[in-house]
């Protein structure tokens, strides 16, 4: 069987392919080379490690072990079966003498496979951290247990993702949001609904997260400590029957949907229409039509900017039926939280309810802002439209600020979902300062306008936390679209440009936490510098009364980090829009 397997020739092309790509061979490097990194800074210059120092260390590096093995695993197998897909190939293999048997195994264990070469890559580097002692070989197993285990299941789950789906990004946007759910958000339940009968389920529920179940094997006493009611001998073992069980499900939808896949519908009204009788009748359809699709429009005028035009009319408003029952979703989550919210005023510092809004609000537009977009440009590419805008007057700058600015609507529209949320903030702010409604100029004489402009400037020193809170998350939108942007420029098709801007999402968002596991290892200013990135801090900082990062005092360039980070991050929108500008305007001369 093994032989047969070895000679299967999907296998031996998705994996010879995988390999020999550049991309591969640059993430193995930067794997090792991260990992070597972490060695050589945590590592001790005498020499001589401690039992908690040695702790520490394999925490570190295991953790960062895992996120990339979950990342790039992601990256190999959600577009395994959307590129066949995507090209027209797979009805080839269909209709080729090999089984559908042997379509599975070539595609499950080609794209699998290349993961599990990185994964051996890293093993050497594994050694080297195992020298530096107080690691029990048992430890050491369930360890690498860990690891191995994510990476097969979220493996599985990114080809489950691509057999569901039609089209790469649409893929892997699904196996990301899957990754940041059983990663990273199991342990909301336990902490937003701590009186909950389910609580102690709720609890046996985080250990669902790799990086959970990792911390509960090195630190025991720390974890249970920290988590009421758990056990740190149990999480290892929920933590592998559940991937076992989960592994089983991804790989079952795989192997269903990969020849049944579901039905796509399509629009099978494509004509416009100009008639009142036909606009009732659509009007009066469900969902409510806010904006027609197919209603004949006017002529977009000469003053504004036809590609944004086109983008609000064709992306935005051309699949209503999206945009209402996401947004319905968006705003009933938002409500959810208001109500949980609610729930904890007076047993809960309001601190800890403004870092839970700042989560929320601010990971809406890490979800959101890549996938929106990455295909600005690659759509074209593919679809051969590109051709048609260089045959037109318009500038590549004109073309990249229209596709910036309708993927600005759409994540805003989006936005103004948690706008409860934000507005029960305020609302809970102690402030002595006048009211909003006094802002506005009660007449027209000199003195209302006088009077109105020194309540605006009170209201903004009263409420400068809402407003800085604003700012950061206005920013984070503009930088994230904008990379994702200039991405969508660069990659070869929407998949890679999607991949690619998570990729930088994820950098931006975790990826500058990382200098905070170093510890006294690195000083403050080199800190700050990295924190600078990070959204999220710059937005505890503001809104926290006693944030951690106001107590170490981050100064750089004489001003506090959020300040940096919002002038870092209106530079960087404006570096990505030329550099997507300047690209676009070299695809435009080129030769065809």
């Amino acid at each position: 069987m093994f032989a047969s397997l070895t000679q299967n020739p999907i296998l031996r092309r998705e994996f010879v392919v995988g390999i020999r790509k550049p991309l591969t061979t640059f993430l193995a490097a930067l794997t090792v080379l991260t990992l070597g990194a972490i060695l050589f800074i945590l590592w001790p210059r005498t020499g001589v490690f401690s039992d908690s120092n040695s702790n520490e260390l394999f925490t570190i590096f295991l953790g960062t072990e895992l996120t990339f093995m979950i990342l790039m695993t992601a990256g190999f197998t959600a577009s395994a079966i959307t590129s066949e897909r995507e090209h027209n190939t797979f009805v080839m293999l269909q209709t080729s003498l090999l089984t559908p048997g042997e379509i599975l195994l070539g595609k499950l264990f080609g794209t699998l496979g290349v993961s599990i070469v990185l994964f051996i890559v890293s093993i050497p580097v594994m050694a080297l951290c195992s020298l530096s002692g107080g690691i029990s070989l048992n430890t050491l197993s369930k360890a690498v247990t860990i690891v191995g285990l994510s990476t097969i299941v979220y493996g599985l789950l990114g080809l489950a993702m691509s057999s569901l789906c039609r089209r790469s990004y649409l893929s892997l946007l699904g196996t990301y949001l899957g990754i940041v759910i059983l990663a990273g958000a199991t342990w909301l339940p336990s902490v937003m609904l701590p009186m909950s009968p389910l609580h102690k389920y709720f609890v046996k529920l985080r250990a669902l997260s790799p990086y959970e179940a990792l911390f509960a094997l090195q630190f025991a006493e720390n974890y249970e400590s920290s988590v009421v009611g758990a056990k740190s001998s149990g999480a290892f073992a929920f933590f592998v029957w559940s991937m076992i069980i989960l592994g089983v499900v991804f790989f079952l939808l795989f192997a269903h949907y990969l020849f049944a896949p579901p039905h796509f519908g399509k629009n099978t009204t494509v004509t416009q229409y100009t008639d009142t009788k036909t606009m009732i009748k659509r009007k009066l359809g469900w969902p409510f039509y806010l904006i027609d699709p197919l209603r004949r429009k006017k002529p977009i005028p000469m003053h504004r900017n036809p590609v944004f035009v086109a983008e609000m009319r064709s992306k935005i408003f051309g699949n209503p039926k999206f945009i209402i029952r996401a947004l319905t979703g968006c705003i009933c989550l938002s409500l959810i939280m208001l109500f949980l919210i609610t729930l904890k005023i007076g047993s809960v510092e309001m601190d800890s309810i403004r870092a839970g809004a700042i989560i929320f609000q601010l990971g809406l537009v890490a979800l959101l802002a890549p996938t929106v977009s990455s295909g600005s440009i690659t759509d074209e590419i593919t679809s051969n439209t590109l051709l048609l805008l260089r045959l037109t007057p318009l500038s590549p700058t004109r073309v990249i600020l229209g596709k910036f600015k309708a993927a600005l609507l759409y994540v805003v529209i989006f936005l103004l979902s948690s706008l409860p949320v934000f507005l029960a903030l305020m609302f809970f702010e102690d402030v002595d300062g006048p009211s909003i409604l006094s802002c506005f100029p009660h007449g027209f004489s000199l003195e209302a306008f006088s009077s109105a402009w020194g309540n605006v400037v009170a209201c903004v020193h009263a409420y400068w936390r809402m407003l800085g809170w604003l700012g950061v998350l206005v920013t984070t939108c503009l930088v994230l679209i904008s990379g994702g942007l200039c991405a969508s420029t660069f990659a070869p098709n929407t998949g890679v440009a999607t991949a690619i801007s998570y990729g930088f999402a994820l950098l931006v968002t975790a990826g500058s936490l990382v200098v905070l596991l170093f510890g006294n290892r690195v000083n403050d200013t080199l800190k700050a510098a990295c924190l600078m990135f990070n959204p999220f801090v710059a937005a505890l900082e503001i809104t926290l009364e006693n944030s951690g990062f106001q107590r170490l005092d981050y100064l750089v360039w004489g001003r506090q980090l959020w300040c940096n980070h919002l002038i870092l991050f209106v530079g960087m929108t404006i570096f990505f829009l030329a550099l997507a500008a300047f690209r676009v305007s070299r695809l435009f001369k080129e030769q065809k």
